[in-house]
């Protein structure tokens, strides 16, 4: 498989960040995460801008940040889960790159983001229930658009960095 760019997807707490950045550094690529270059250039965290500015404003800047990207880029790139919401963002990353889907479980995910902060929405009550509906939503997108999916459920991390070093090769 040719490639320059690998796009981690996947549901919050599927380890997008985590292993994007070991997997940057095993593949010598460079690593960005959407996310922080989002809070970088607002100066806010990402519950700030959700709170001041809306979901919207942020799926803004995350699509204005992935269009800027290039073929040449090299870089391990992981992506915010909802990037897949806007089909202009699935044509440019399919254009340069290759996707790899993290999927996660609902119960896993829950244990890994029941006590962090800064996941705006998941704010308020009922997180089981708020992680089926984004799982429901998101996972026949995330699914149909990746060239690669690696369940990452009960996995190390060194297992998970194989799986994918092995389908990339």
């Amino acid at each position: 498989m040719k490639f320059n760019n690998i796009f981690l997807i996947g549901l919050m707490g599927s380890g997008k960040t985590s292993i994007g950045k070991i997997l940057a550094k095993n593949l010598k690529k460079n690593f960005l995460d959407i996310d922080n270059e989002i809070i970088n250039k607002m100066n806010l965290t990402i519950s700030e801008i959700f709170e001041k500015y809306g979901e919207i404003k942020f799926r803004e800047m995350e699509s204005e940040i992935l269009h800027s990207l290039t073929i040449d880029k090299n870089a391990v790139i992981s992506t915010g889960g909802g990037i897949i919401l806007n089909k202009k963002n699935i044509s440019k990353m399919k254009e340069i790159g290759v996707i790899v889907h993290l999927d996660i479980d609902i119960k896993t995910q829950i244990f890994r983001v029941k006590n962090t902060k800064n996941r705006p929405l998941l704010d308020g009550k009922g997180l089981q229930d708020k992680l089926k509906k984004m799982k429901i939503e998101r996972d026949k997108i995330y699914k149909e658009i990746s060239d690669i999916t690696i369940i990452t459920t009960k996995k190390s991390r060194s297992k998970i960095l194989t799986e994918i070093e092995n389908k990339l090769s």
